[in-house]
């Protein structure tokens, strides 16, 4: 059995046997600097942002966390935060009738459309070759920390499977469909020809129709419960030729792929999204150590860690995240100091008023006339 995701070979197998043209070994996300981690690229931003629109939502409202903005969306080098990425896959969801059979009902970019992922996918010399550049910067479109694709050649077989972030159980299943959709289409892209699947293994439980699922991936051999998601084609057609190949081109895309990745710029650091999750949290009235992490796509204990790393604590950022708020209200002056209390988290006025001090240092009654108010 050999490994393509990583170079690795299983256990009779030789990682130096890999064939001429492989290229360096692939680790998982390896070429991907740690600052990326935490964001996807504008492609797949511009593509769910299309596909929010296209069911008459708004991007910016949906996802919440920035930064959407039409000049950030058209720059290839910029990075969204993934939390904005996932809350617009959770609207999808939401607002798709096809769900329920599985299959999420969107609109797949033609090649090309994903930018410089779908060429590394359908230039290489071989199916096999392609998959393995592809799987090592996986970074260029997605979250390089929480997506990885792999590609394993078994005897006759050769499966290629991906793993995405944990989402809940209907949108883990729509993105798990929609990324092996994606896959076994540009796999077709890539041989011209109509590659039909040994196998489909996908994690999610078996809907209620299969129908749409079978037509989608054109195979009965469709499994559920599965322990990962994969496509599993014969190793003989991933081995052909692949029509479009040029000698050297996938290794020059390759080195693109990694100058991309190295002069690519998220949209905002890790505390700027923490912030920005932290107040739409506090917003939402849904303010808890889980619910910034989850917007984050982190852990509770990671987000603590990287808090301590910058000399913070959730309790102090909660905190600060109270004061601003309640200094808000108070100059505001159109809410009564009862219902800012209760807003910002306080037990009564007296302990907010007995905050205010400690921030400022001065009596309430400067904030405004409507602030002394009960």
């Amino acid at each position: 059995m050999t490994e393509f995701s990583d170079g690795r070979a299983a256990p009779g197998g030789s990682a130096s046997g890999a064939r001429s043209g492989d290229g360096p070994p692939a680790g998982l996300g390896s070429a991907a600097p740690p600052r990326l981690e935490g964001t996807v690229s504008t492609q797949m931003a511009r593509f769910l942002a299309r596909e929010v629109r296209r069911t008459g939502g708004s991007p910016g409202e949906v996802a919440r966390l920035p930064d959407l903005r039409t000049d950030v969306l058209s720059d290839d080098l910029s990075r969204v935060p993934t939390g904005s990425a996932n809350a617009m896959w959770r609207y999808l969801v939401s607002k798709n009738p096809g769900i329920r059979d599985g299959a999420l009902v969107v609109d797949i970019p033609p090649p090309g459309g994903f930018g410089l992922w779908d060429y590394m996918l359908t230039s290489g010399p071989t199916l096999m070759e392609s998959v393995r550049c592809t799987a090592r910067h996986m970074g260029v479109l997605l979250d390089p920390a929480l997506e990885t694709l792999e590609g394993v050649e078994d005897g006759e077989l050769f499966t290629i499977s991906h793993s995405t972030c944990p989402y809940e159980p209907d949108v883990s299943a729509a993105v798990e469909v929609f990324a092996l959709v994606v896959l076994l289409r540009r796999c077709r892209e890539a041989t011209g020809t109509p590659l039909v699947p040994v196998r489909v293994e996908l994690r999610q439980k078996a809907p209620r129709s299969r129908a749409a699922l079978l037509e989608l991936f054109g195979t009965s051999h469709v499994d559920f419960s599965a322990a990962a998601t994969s496509l599993t084609f014969l190793a003989r057609d991933a081995r052909r030729p692949l029509p479009k190949a040029q000698p050297g081109l996938l290794e020059m895309l390759c080195e693109h792929a990694a100058m991309t990745l190295g002069a690519a710029r998220p949209v905002g650091d890790w505390y700027d999204l923490f912030r920005l999750a932290l107040h739409s949290c506090f917003e939402q009235d849904s303010l808890s150590l889980e619910t910034v992490a989850q917007h984050m796509t982190v852990s509770p204990r990671t987000l603590q860690r990287r808090l301590a790393e910058r000399g913070s604590t959730w309790r102090g950022e909660v905190e600060t995240a109270r004061q601003e708020k309640a200094l808000t209200l108070l100059q505001d002056g159109r809410l009564p100091m009862s219902s800012i209390a209760r807003r910002v988290g306080y037990s009564d006025v007296r302990a907010l008023r007995r905050a205010v001090r400690r921030w400022q240092s001065r009596p309430t009654g400067s904030f405004g006339n409507g602030a002394e108010r009960t």
